[in-house]
């Protein structure tokens, strides 16, 4: 089997998605590299703690964002690939969302958790949105957004109450939740693992990437990818 490997190089340098397919007696294996996904965490307090720690783990790179400078500091957030001490409208501008990012609305107050959802509605709608709140103030909330022009079809695809329904409680229940739902969200329409043919692999090597690019004599599955 020939394999492209600078071609591989290339797209994960690029952040792109890339893909290798291997003939075994079963039939086709997918070794699939995936970009890491940004995820935009608006609010820096108690949960976003936990939560970017998880979402990390988990391959993402995460941006938070806050206006007060003390919650807004890497050394709060050592993990994070971006903190951003501004307000969050203007924050979410210079960060220009896309429709492959997620994006966490777990601000202090619901005046500032609006502020994020209108601005985030007024450009393109992410891949995962996500805002913390009850359901009877967020439903509030949406009545009153509609009723300025907002799209009801767009604000009936925002995920709130944020986090899959598993009861949590604490600080880092909650935070498991929202990890579940981007969970959830990113492996949308993908098959079971014991059903599917795909192997995915979201921490690459680039160094041994890079050597086989130069020496591509190492073939097959078990290469070390």
């Amino acid at each position: 089997m020939s394999v492209d490997w600078n071609a591989l190089l290339s797209a994960v340098r690029s952040g792109e998605a890339a893909a290798l397919t291997f003939e075994t007696e079963d039939g086709s294996v997918i070794r699939s590299f995936r970009p890491r996904e940004r995820l935009i965490v608006l609010g820096g307090g108690h949960i976003a703690l936990p939560l970017c720690q998880y979402a990390v783990d988990l391959g993402f790179s995460v941006t938070v964002v806050d206006d007060r400078p003390d919650f807004a500091s890497e050394s709060r957030f050592p993990q994070a690939d971006a903190v951003l001490c501004d307000d969050f409208p203007a924050a979410l501008r210079r960060l220009a969302v896309t429709g492959e990012d997620y994006v966490a609305i777990i601000t202090r107050g619901h005046s500032h958790d609006a502020d994020c959802l209108r601005t985030v509605l007024e450009g393109t709608f992410p891949r995962y949105l996500g805002m913390i709140g009850s359901r009877k103030r967020v439903a509030a909330q949406f009545d009153l957004l509609e009723a300025k022009g907002y799209d009801r079809a767009l604000l009936d695809r925002v995920h709130t109450p944020i986090g899959l329904d598993i009861h949590a409680l604490t600080v880092k229940e909650i935070a498991i939740s929202i990890v579940a739902e981007l969970i959830q969200c990113r492996r949308a329409g993908t098959s079971f693992r014991s059903k599917s043919a795909v192997l995915t692999s979201e921490d690459v090597d680039l160094p041994l990437l890079e050597f086989l690019a130069r020496d591509p004599a190492p073939q097959g599955p078990d290469a070390g990818l």
